[in-house]
């Protein structure tokens, strides 16, 4: 018997795991915060910047945890469940890095000198998400946090 007689429907997810997978309340913070800032562009790096230092506080206050996790649905057995202030900085964190890395150092240079903003050490964890297809069951996504931290000049 051949896999796709098990289970007829089932479709592979071919598309990279995103926190839009992950998150399933529309009304999240996450997502207005992100929908309030739009492109990660240049333009916008300075109120990204100021939302980033913001959201950093916040994590500190509350932090993700470690929890137990559903093994048979693909979870570690100690899983990661992140707060909405770390996924925040986590995507802030890295648009900021794609914004860097996208515009040349001149650019940033004069657009720092521009808005007063000063070189420092950016850094943070990354959160990514994963996806995991239980037969039978479903697909579960999870998060997990990357170690150790990202770290770059602006």
């Amino acid at each position: 018997m051949k896999e796709k007689d098990l289970f007829p429907n089932y479709e592979p997810k071919i598309t990279p795991d995103t926190i839009e997978d992950y998150l399933r309340n529309p009304e999240s913070e996450v997502f207005k915060i992100l929908g309030e800032i739009g492109v990660a562009k240049l333009e916008n790096l300075k109120h990204i910047f100021t939302l980033f230092k913001n959201f950093q506080k916040k994590a500190q206050k509350n932090p993700g945890r470690f929890q137990d996790g559903r093994v048979g649905l693909g979870a570690n057995l100690k899983q990661y469940t992140p707060s909405e202030e770390e996924l925040i900085v986590s995507e802030l964190g890295k648009m900021i890095k794609n914004i860097i890395e996208i515009y040349s150092e001149k650019e940033i240079n004069e657009y720092k000198k521009r808005e007063k903003i000063m070189s420092q050490i950016i850094e943070f964890n990354e959160i990514y998400v994963r996806h995991v297809d239980v037969m039978g069951s479903g697909r579960y996504f999870y998060a997990e946090k990357n170690e150790p931290k990202i770290k770059f000049r602006l």
